[in-house]
Formats: structure tokens, C-alpha cells, sequence
């Protein structure tokens, strides 16, 4: 869900709040041009892949640790909305040539 235009999950009855700008401004800056290098957006939902499984992407190509929460905060950061905001795990209009997307196999 989105609190005050910010993300907020609550898991098994676990609350995930950290938010993105609690980091370092130099690791914000990689996690938003990361962002704006990997993902194309597009008008129609991407069912394909989650915030979840961006956020290990973002990892694993930046060695960058952010919770899912901390993930959907750097995306709203960057203008990407998710499809729908009510559910955990959240899916965005984004392309499926996307770099994250057809790389995400081999790297």
C-alpha cells in the first residue's frame, strides 16, 4: 500500500516501513540510475516480474542489499507506478526488453 506517497508492506503481520532514503545519498544515486538505465516503461502491466524479484536483480548487478519496500520507494522515486499498490508484491508497466529484464540470466 502506499502511505503518504510513500510504499508500506505488512507481511505475516510484519511491517516493512524502511524507505529507500534512509541510505547513503551515493547509494541512492546507483539504486535511481540503475533504475533509469535497466527498466523501459510501457502502458501496459508487465506481469511478468515483481518488485521482488527487481529488488534481487538490482542486487545482484549493483551489490546493492534493499528490502522490497526499499525497492518500491526508489521506483516511485523514479516515476514508476505500480499497478496496483494494495498488493505485497508489486508489478509495473515496464517493458519486457527492458536491459534488467533480458539480462537477468546472464549476468
Amino acid at each position: 500500500m502506499i502511505k503518504n506517497g510513500r510504499p508500506y508492506s505488512i507481511e505475516n503481520g510484519s511491517i516493512d516501513a524502511a524507505l529507500i532514503t534512509e541510505h547513503p545519498q551515493e547509494e541512492i544515486d546507483l539504486v535511481c540510475a540503475w533504475i533509469n538505465d535497466n527498466l523501459i516503461p510501457r502502458k501496459t502491466p508487465n506481469d511478468s516480474i515483481t518488485s521482488y524479484g527487481l529488488k534481487h536483480i538490482l542486487e545482484r548487478d549493483t551489490k546493492i542489499y534493499l528490502t522490497n519496500n526499499e525497492f518500491k520507494d526508489a521506483m516511485l522515486m523514479c516515476g514508476y507506478e505500480p499497478v496496483d499498490p494494495q498488493e505485497l508484491n508489486w508489478y509495473y508497466r515496464i517493458s519486457q526488453k527492458s536491459p534488467a529484464l533480458l539480462n537477468r540470466f546472464n549476468r
